[in-house]
């Protein structure tokens, strides 16, 4: 009797070593097979993107800390008639937000290393990209099974290209740095505008920083941004100056203070550039092609008028304001403002502080004060002109 019972405990033993055998060979087969699973998804995803076609060259899993790596993406635009692609980056870490967890959240993150972005001007839609279809949020989406709720972009690229100018340009801000925390609300924010977005980057000498706080959930863009250019040299863009300009430096620096914000529909800002030390022509290089000294020339006579002295700075600033995408700018206030600048007061090279996201409400307000002001001051005068008639 014993005997037996011996027998049958063996037996069932080796059934449970076999059956949790064949389930870890099972788990270790999967494991291997996994990264190719993934690769073949993630290259299946790509092609939806509009216009465009995307390619994986490998892909990592990390399963201990809920990730996977994708390496060597690419983004180009069907048609082949541009030589670079939209987009690239060097790896892509897509993962669990661990720290999400204690306000109790399941959402993920992204971390994108050495990734470059190409917009491209040319003659034609073929040869031109500067901008990809919304398709592209749905392939993200589906790229992680949790909503996104934390991204970071490390040593980026941004480049503007014209393959088809003389010369050619390709404008460049490098060692892009971009962090945007909190997309999805998990940490249960009851701010108007929960989220934020800082980025920095080096730009020909010069540097560009970006704060920015958003509501990403909103169904009209909700956000409240600064953002500045300073010291950019304007000697190395002379490539620009020249293709778009027919003019080209010989010594100065631009800068540009930008200021926006957007609620229910509208947006108001403004953006002021400011170029100091600024010189143009050169009589030794240029006394060869006596049109282009002629052209440069007049440009140092304008800018020489319209130069603030002690300061030794052109500047205006562009005011704008309205419905998004029909945003007035008024041309005469720019022309006002940079002969203010030229002969009153000179331009602040900073940020004003002047817009956020409550001005758009006390602008609105105002304009439908006036608005109704404005309407019953007309029908008094009908209600007048009428009483004279009769």
């Amino acid at each position: 009797m014993i005997s037996m019972f011996k027998k049958k405990l063996t037996r069932k033993r080796k059934i449970t070593y076999i059956v949790l055998g064949s389930i870890i060979i099972l788990l270790i087969a999967f494991r291997i097979a996994l990264p190719y699973i993934l690769l073949k998804y993630v290259n299946r995803q790509l092609t939806h993107i509009k216009g465009y076609h995307g390619h994986v060259e490998d892909i990592d899993v990390a399963l201990f800390r809920g990730a996977y790596v994708i390496k060597e993406i690419k983004l180009d635009k069907t048609g082949g008639k541009i030589p670079v692609p939209f987009f690239k980056a060097n790896k892509m870490d897509l993962s669990i937000q661990w720290n999400a967890l204690f306000h109790g959240k399941i959402v993920a993150e992204i971390v994108v290393d050495r990734p470059v972005l190409n917009f491209v001007n040319g003659p034609s839609k073929e040869t031109t990209q500067t901008s990809v279809d919304k398709s592209w949020i749905d392939v993200v989406d589906n790229l992680i099974p949790f909503k996104l709720n934390r991204f970071e972009i490390h040593d980026g690229e941004i480049h503007y290209k014209d393959f088809y100018s003389s010369p050619k340009v390709d404008l460049a801000a490098k060692d892009v740095e971009i962090v945007a925390e909190n997309l999805s609300n998990a940490k249960h924010a009851k701010d108007t505008m929960p989220s934020n977005a800082r980025a920095t980057a080096s730009v020909y000498d010069g540097k560009a920083k970006l704060e920015m706080k958003i509501d990403p959930l909103a169904k009209k863009p909700t956000y409240d941004m600064n953002a500045t250019l300073t010291d950019v040299s304007l000697v190395k863009l002379n490539d620009f100056l020249r293709a778009y300009g027919n003019f080209d430096a010989e010594k100065g620096t631009i800068g540009l203070y930008t200021e926006a914000a957007a609620k229910d529909g509208l947006i108001s800002g403004y953006t002021k550039p400011i170029i100091k030390d600024i010189k143009v022509v050169s009589w030794k290089e240029d006394k060869n092609k006596p049109l282009k000294l002629v052209w440069e020339s007049l440009i140092e006579v304008v800018g020489f008028i319209l130069t603030n002295h002690k300061k030794d700075q052109i500047a205006t600033k562009a005011s704008f304001e309205g419905r998004i995408g029909e945003a007035d700018v008024n041309t005469f206030a720019i022309i006002g403002q940079l002969l203010r600048n030229a002969f009153i007061q000179a331009l602040y090279p900073s940020l004003e502080n002047s817009i956020n996201i409550n001005t758009i409400n006390e602008k609105e307000e105002h304009k439908t004060f006036l608005g109704k002001l404005f309407s019953k001051s007309n029908a008094d005068k009908n209600s007048e002109s009428n009483k004279a008639k009769k």
